[in-house]
C-alpha cells in the first residue's frame, strides 16, 4: 500500500516521459501533488518540521496562477568514494557544489496533476491554459533554466555517486535517450566543494 510498481516493457532509456506520463494520467484524481523525481532525486523543504505536502498547498494557496512548483537541484559530488560504500546514500554522500554550479540551474517539478497536459521534458510539464510553473518566489519558470534559489525547499541530486556506481549507470543508458555519459561527464559533476548535512535533519 506504500508503492505502486508498474513495469515498462521497451528500451529503459526511451521510457521516461512515459512513465511520466502514465503516473500523471492514471493517478491525476487520486492525489493533489505529484513529484516527477527520479530514484537519485531527494527533494525537502528547508524549514525543519514542514512537510512537503504542507510546504505545497501554502504555495499553491498563494499562487492561484501556479501548476506546478519547480524546485531547483543541488549535486552532490562522490565525496572521495572510488566505490560504493556501506549504507546509505544520504549519509554517505555529503560533499556537493557551489550553489552557482551551472546543472544547479535544472529544476524538478512538483505539480497538480490535474493541471498537467503532458511531460514533454523530464523537469517542467506543458500545464492546460493559464497556469504555469513557478519556483519558490512565484517567478514563472518558461524553460528549466533559471536563477538558481533553493532557500525553502530543494532536490538532492546525486548525480554520480561512487565512481564504480557512475560506471555501471553509465552502462545502462541515459533514461531519456540522450548520448551515454561518459568519464568526462563524471568529473565535470563530481564536485566535492563544501560539506553539506541539510538533509540528515529530516531522516
Amino acid at each position: 500500500g506504500i508503492v505502486t510498481y508498474q513495469k515498462l516493457s521497451g528500451k529503459s532509456q526511451q521510457r521516461q516521459l512515459d512513465v511520466y506520463n502514465m503516473a500523471v494520467h492514471d493517478h491525476s484524481n487520486k492525489f493533489r501533488y505529484m513529484a516527477i523525481l527520479d530514484c537519485d532525486e531527494f527533494c525537502f523543504c528547508l524549514e525543519h518540521g514542514k512537510s512537503l505536502y504542507d510546504f505545497m498547498n501554502e504555495f499553491m494557496s498563494e499562487h492561484p496562477n501556479a501548476g506546478g512548483l519547480g524546485v531547483h537541484w543541488l549535486i552532490f559530488g562522490s565525496s572521495g568514494h572510488e566505490t560504493k560504500p556501506e549504507g546509505g546514500v544520504l549519509k554517505n554522500y555529503l560533499m556537493c557544489a557551489e550553489k552557482d554550479f551551472g546543472p544547479n540551474t535544472l529544476v524538478k517539478t512538483i505539480c497538480d496533476p490535474e493541471k498537467v497536459l503532458s511531460f514533454t521534458s523530464p523537469h517542467i510539464p506543458a500545464y492546460i491554459k493559464g497556469y504555469d510553473n513557478m519556483n519558490e518566489n512565484g517567478e514563472i519558470i518558461t524553460s528549466a533554466y533559471k536563477e538558481v534559489t533553493f532557500d525553502k525547499i530543494r532536490v538532492n541530486h546525486y548525480w554520480s555517486k561512487s565512481k564504480e556506481e557512475f560506471i555501471k549507470k553509465s552502462a545502462r543508458g541515459r533514461p531519456d535517450g540522450g548520448a551515454t555519459r561518459t568519464m568526462s561527464d563524471f568529473k565535470a559533476h563530481d564536485q566535492n566543494v563544501i560539506k553539506d548535512t541539510e538533509i540528515l535533519s529530516h531522516i
